[in-house]
């Protein structure tokens, strides 16, 4: 997970400059650093070798309810959500109706609901099947694998993946697109590689400190600079 917070002015003197991805990605780092630590130090403690069904849970619930909508505003409603949901083997035994029944009251999106009911199906089903560490070998160790699951696309894939433990990911953003193109960039991996050299870091948290800035200071005068 990596919620907002609301921040006051003080943040200004953190605003980066468009001039040079290096420059920018120090008082991304120095933002992130100041103000979303705890998130930062929480997302790189993860070790996918470690994730639990429970853990793994909880980030499908965040990366699919983010999907199309802020961080800011998930994170407002996220923890009467969790407790809506349950616990994935209650909420497998559910049917799908029932399961929207129980959560849309929290948020009313039954695509999104019904997505995370029929995960909480697979995983039921794949830790009985297999047990839960072959079950995620198999099936979720890879950005590639977890496109298969309900809702999981092409770039959430990315999210989801750095958020359990594979840090070597970087989710192509809006964000982090228009900074790519902006610096003329291939993809958004390249950019996020010169970034990040020499800090030690591994790509995923490159990839976090760059959107938390971004998302907090926008990137709106990027696609103006495109339209013109």
């Amino acid at each position: 997970m990596e919620p907002h917070k609301t921040l006051d002015s003080s943040i200004e003197k953190f605003r980066p400059s468009l001039d040079n991805p290096k420059v920018y990605f120090e008082k991304a780092l120095a933002f992130t650093r100041e103000f979303y630590k705890n998130e930062m130090d929480q997302i790189a403690s993860v070790k996918h070798d470690e994730v639990s069904p429970s853990f793994f849970f909880r980030e499908v619930q965040w990366v699919t309810h983010a999907t199309g909508f802020s961080a800011k505003a998930v994170g407002k409603f996220f923890p009467r959500l969790t407790e809506a949901y349950g616990p994935y083997e209650e909420l497998a035994s559910m049917s799908s109706d029932e399961a929207v029944a129980r959560v849309k009251t929290v948020c009313n999106n039954p695509q999104k609901i019904k997505a995370v009911h029929k995960t909480a199906i697979l995983i039921k089903k794949g830790f009985e099947k297999d047990g839960w560490e072959k079950f995620k070998k198999d099936n979720l160790s890879t950005p590639k694998m977890l496109q298969e699951l309900p809702y999981i696309g092409p770039i959430t894939c990315y999210h989801l993946a750095r958020n359990i433990g594979l840090l070597d990911c970087v989710k192509p953003d809006l964000h982090l697109i228009r900074l790519a193109e902006h610096w003329g960039f291939p993809d958004c991996v390249s950019m996020c590689k010169t970034m990040g050299e020499g800090s030690g870091l591994p790509l995923g948290l490159v990839d976090l400190a760059v959107w938390y800035s971004c998302s907090t200071f926008g990137t709106l005068s990027i696609r103006k600079e495109g339209q013109r």
